[in-house]
């Protein structure tokens, strides 16, 4: 056992036992033994203690970094929150549309800067005032809005801004929901004054363009009618001249006496092709579902010639076409027609072909005859342009440029393929959308 000595065991106890009992009891053996025993475990509680207060000193110092640390994050995230929160504000000001949310009973609850902008009105004066304050005069659009069922309203509305300008609003709302509860609205306000105004002005332009129009075709009537009314008379006159002196006419005054008839009768062709000229791609006919090859064996039928004239179909014969029947035939029998008309083979050939396309449909209408030079492309689409003198060939020279204004009407194209004295072949589009388009523009305009 080691000997006890007053720096090895603790003093106060020693000298309190020394107080407290016989020397004879505190010098004992068993004594000493005893104090060596508290005094190694008040030296172990110390290790102890020195072990734990090590241990809160650097828990504690890592506390306090994460401590300083969170606090960074705090506040970065902070500044980061900050910031997007202005982002945010300064996106909503530069909005051009309004921004607004409603109560259930429509006072305003939230407008962006646009308001201002729009309507001439503060934003800060507007808020918790009831919208109606600001279009008094759609009381009744508004009145609907907020009666409809639907998740999604919209409208477009007469106002007045803070100056008593005219304005027109398209408003857009949704309905806003707390579980079942409905709770009031979120939506748009935008200025469409411009587009509004501008419809206004296309549909007194669409009502002076057709009233235009009528005009002129009861002036083209009147006209042809005044025009051939004496072409008729030349015709009969020269018919009873021609009988009343048979019997003196001889030579070039018989040959004479036909070709005035003959210009007569070129005249009033000429009448009626610009007639059809005039009215080609206006006037809309019917729609029609039909198989184009039902089409194109009708027209076959309607045309005649003095050479062998044989047909080549080149398409599906079930596919079916739903558009303007009538307008349709017209280009397609003119084409056909030239086919025939100015082909210098012993038999023709023309051949007609169809196809489908993703966004329209695809024609050719192809002939064996002399070909058309490539300078002339473009110029036979041009109204009283022929290739050949009318002496050689009967025409107007109107039949392809009323091709072409269809098409141009309709938003189709057509091109030529060509090579001299081996035939022409003429490809167009025909739009599968055209009509449907101009119905529903017609429907979304709320002022046609």
């Amino acid at each position: 056992m080691p000997e006890l000595t007053d720096t090895n065991y603790h003093r106060l106890l020693k000298r309190q036992i020394r107080k407290s009992l016989p020397p004879e009891l505190a010098e004992h053996p068993e004594m000493q033994d005893f104090l060596l025993s508290v005094h190694q475990a008040y030296s172990e509680f110390q290790d102890d203690l020195g072990r734990v207060e090590l241990i809160l000193e650097q828990s504690s110092g890592e506390l306090f970094k994460a401590n300083r640390e969170l606090s960074r994050i705090a506040q970065e995230k902070t500044e980061e929150a900050a910031l997007t929160n202005k982002r945010l504000e300064e996106v909503v000001s530069s909005i051009t549309e309004v921004l607004v949310q409603l109560d259930a009973n429509g006072n305003i609850t939230y407008l962006n800067k646009a308001w201002e902008t729009i309507t001439g009105y503060r934003v800060d004066e507007s808020v918790n005032r009831n919208w109606t304050d600001f279009f008094a005069d759609s009381a009744e659009e508004l009145y609907t809005m907020f009666n409809s069922d639907l998740p999604v309203t919209e409208a477009t509305i007469k106002v007045f801004t803070a100056t008593g300008a005219e304005i027109w609003i398209g408003i857009s709302l949704t309905r806003q929901y707390a579980g079942d509860k409905h709770i009031g609205y979120t939506g748009t306000l935008s200025d469409v004054t411009e587009r509004v105004v501008a419809e206004k002005k296309s549909k007194s332009y669409m009502r002076d363009l057709e009233r235009i129009n009528a005009e002129l075709d009861q002036f083209a009537y009147v006209v042809s009618h005044d025009l051939k009314a004496p072409l008729r008379a030349i015709n009969n006159l020269s018919e009873w001249i021609e009988e009343d002196i048979s019997h003196l006419l001889e030579g070039d005054t018989t040959d004479q006496f036909r070709l005035l008839r003959g210009r007569v009768h070129r005249m009033e062709s000429l009448i009626n092709g610009i007639l059809s000229y005039s009215r080609a791609g206006r006037i809309k006919t019917v729609k029609e579902k039909f198989t184009i090859k039902s089409l194109v064996d009708d027209l076959r039928e309607t045309f005649s010639s003095k050479n062998t004239t044989r047909f080549i179909l080149e398409g599906n014969d079930a596919l079916d076409i739903e558009t303007e029947k009538i307008t349709l035939t017209q280009i397609l029998q003119n084409l056909i027609s030239n086919g025939i008309k100015y082909n210098d083979k012993p038999e023709v050939e023309i051949k007609i072909g169809w196809k489908e396309c993703e966004n329209k449909y695809e024609f050719h209408v192809a002939d064996n005859g002399p070909g058309i030079a490539q300078e002339f492309h473009e110029k036979i689409f041009v109204i009283f342009q022929t290739l050949q003198a009318r002496d050689e060939v009967e025409s107007t020279g109107v039949g392809l440029a009323i091709v072409k204004k269809i098409l141009d009407e309709k938003g189709g194209l057509i091109r030529i393929e060509s090579k001299m004295k081996e035939g022409t072949k003429f490809i167009f589009t025909w739009p599968k959308n055209e009509m449907k388009e101009t119905e529903t523009s017609l429907k979304n305009n709320p002022f046609q």
